[in-house]
């Protein structure tokens, strides 16, 4: 029986472990989030261009936070699905970025970022993104073609669930995962062990995704990226159905990559912003 003990013991932690079961545990390592009033609330304005505090409704009742910046003239608003830390505030070397390509930009805390209300889940957050996505709709009456989406490490699962599902004029991933499973079993390899069916959805598979036909995509990635390497955004890339353009910055990591090698960055945006514009009017 005292031999049992110990198989019975790596059993149980095995059975409190499965992703499925032990989802709260998870969440605390996939988001950190900064609540209000952490961040840089001072922000009046980026480039010349006035910010509209905006308050979006998710079909569940919550209330999200958002940045809206209209950009005199232009055809095209990013919607930007930010990372896993802090909240919009620490995005505004971005936001500056966009507008400066001619682009409006809409960018949202998910809920249990910054002011938005509730606590975030992998539901919860691609909830939040649909959500973002129908405000532009509804309040500012844009056409689908006309929204572009940029997901950001976390948020670059967030804009393919949003980009699968609706339709939508572009997709830009920043520092993208090629799946969630691939990165948390390479941040926590006990996951190893458990099969696809004990991870929780949505599966947040970039790569599945994007196989399919799809809008315009453009990929960006910093070569000295440590946290997510490189070789995911190259594995989606040579997996996604076309259009496709991959653009690897040679001296940015990951949380630096709008500020190294920004005129690059800008340039890409600019580029590609430009691309879909003269698709849109042939």
């Amino acid at each position: 029986m005292k031999r049992m003990e110990p198989l019975l013991m790596l059993l149980v932690l095995y059975v409190v472990l499965a992703p499925v079961i032990a989802l709260p545990l998870y969440n605390t390592m996939i988001f950190y989030p900064s609540r209000y009033p952490e961040g840089f609330w001072e922000v009046d304005s980026v480039n010349g261009i006035k910010l509209d505090d905006v308050y979006i409704q998710t079909q569940n009742g919550s209330t999200l936070h958002a940045w809206y910046f209209e950009n005199p003239g232009a055809e095209t608003t990013v919607l930007v699905s930010h990372g896993n830390a802090g909240n919009i505030t620490y995005r505004v070397g971005l936001i500056s970025l966009i507008l400066a390509a001619g682009a409006s930009v809409l960018v949202y805390d998910y809920r249990g970022y910054g002011k938005s209300k509730g606590h975030p889940s992998l539901k919860g957050i691609c909830q939040d993104g649909l959500a973002a996505y129908r405000w532009l709709l509804d309040e500012k009456g844009l056409k689908p073609g006309n929204i572009v989406h940029l997901g950001e490490s976390l948020g670059s699962g967030v804009a393919c669930h949003v980009a699968e599902r609706q339709p939508c004029g572009g997709i830009i991933l920043q520092s993208p995962f090629s799946s969630l499973a691939k990165i948390a079993r390479q941040v926590l390899p006990h996951l190893h062990l458990y099969p696809a069916w004990t991870l929780p959805e949505p599966r947040l598979d970039n790569i599945s995704s994007l196989k399919s036909p799809h809008a315009p995509l453009l990929i960006i990635h910093g070569r000295r990226d440590t946290l997510i390497p490189p070789l995911h955004s190259r594995e989606i890339f040579r997996q996604a159905a076309e259009p496709k353009q991959l653009i690897i910055l040679p001296e940015a990591g990951h949380n630096d990559i709008y500020s190294v090698n920004s005129d690059t960055y800008k340039a890409s945006l600019q580029a590609f912003l430009a691309r879909l514009s003269d698709t849109r009017s042939q």
